[in-house]
């Protein structure tokens, strides 16, 4: 039987709407069975809550910090119009995927109504277990190269770069299992050169026009090489991990935007991030592929190279 707030009946909580759902204790919304209530936007409210509720414990589980949950009403949306708009239109998506999800398998509850405290650690790395539970045929990234100032450079960066990828399989538990199924795609095209994120994020789209990027490969984010990240590993820079761009395919990207040098502090989420090669795989994929795993999430004002959970 579905969960019925303390004091509500049946026939109460079948003709709820959204905003009496949501006075409720937020905390417990995820409780309820979507299909116990007759309106589809009150529907939406508890597949909000279960989207929430599930972002909150694979935090947890990565010993990430606590974000807002995206879907309480008291949770600011960006201030900016288009930033707004944009953040509006991916919380639709993750709505009606989870809607879509919970429809396929009813019985099949999206958020498990135990403490994952409790579960037994599972015996492969988080890497593996999401490549598994999602069935790809492929996982990994959409590569685009922005620099083409010394292809002898780019060839040895690409190289070791990809022995990066291979170590982090080969360090991770279980990672054996799932080695044949990396894919990196290289999207490489001299009229790049100068465009700046702008350029990099629109080829990336013309791709996905083309049916090129399988779902594995879909994390909101691609990865970029400009000068500086190939630098970053061909001539380091001592206490610094070699890195490389991971650029949001969703944000307000202007005619122009550049790569920033250096690593001062931004004020607000500048839609990128520079992440270690050494986690980029292992560490950075399976949290943009968890839900509400963007990469606005895993952003800090101070942070120079993201080195991983806890770093």
């Amino acid at each position: 039987m579905s969960y019925v707030p303390l004091g509500w009946t049946p026939e109460r909580l079948a003709a709820a709407t959204a905003d009496e759902l949501l006075q409720l204790d937020y905390s417990t919304l995820h409780l309820i069975s979507p299909m116990a209530v007759s309106s589809p936007s009150a529907q939406d409210a508890i597949f909000g809550a279960r989207i929430d509720e599930l972002t909150r414990r694979e935090r947890e589980r990565f010993k990430l910090s606590p974000v807002l949950p995206r879907f309480r009403p008291d949770t600011p949306l960006p201030e900016d119009d288009t930033e707004r708009a944009v953040m509006q239109q991916r919380m639709r998506k993750w709505l009606d995927d989870e809607r879509a999800r919970y429809l396929a398998n009813p019985d099949a509850l999206a958020v498990p109504l135990i403490d994952t405290q409790k579960v037994p650690k599972p015996d492969v790395d988080a890497v593996v277990q999401v490549v598994q539970e999602a069935g790809y045929d492929d996982f990994g990234y959409v590569l685009v190269r922005l620099d083409y100032t010394d292809e002898d450079a780019w060839t040895r960066w690409n190289t070791i770069f990809h022995q990066y990828l291979d170590r982090s399989l080969e360090e991770s538990l279980g990672g054996e299992s799932i080695a044949d199924k990396l894919l990196i795609v290289n999207v490489g095209d001299e009229d790049l050169d100068g465009t700046g994120w702008h350029g990099a994020v629109s080829y990336y789209e013309d791709v996905c026009a083309n049916d090129a990027v399988p779902p594995g490969l879909d994390t909101g984010m691609i990865l970029v090489a400009d000068a500086e990240a190939v630098s970053s590993l061909l001539q380091p820079t001592p206490d610094v991990e070699p890195w490389i761009w991971a650029a949001d395919v969703d944000y307000d990207w202007k005619i122009g935007d550049q790569p920033s040098l250096g690593s001062s502090p931004a004020r607000h989420y500048p839609g990128c991030i520079r992440v270690a090669l050494s986690v980029v795989l292992s560490e950075f994929w399976p949290l943009l592929k968890r839900p509400g795993g963007v990469g606005r999430h895993l952003w800090t004002p101070d942070l120079g190279v993201w080195e991983g959970i806890g770093v």
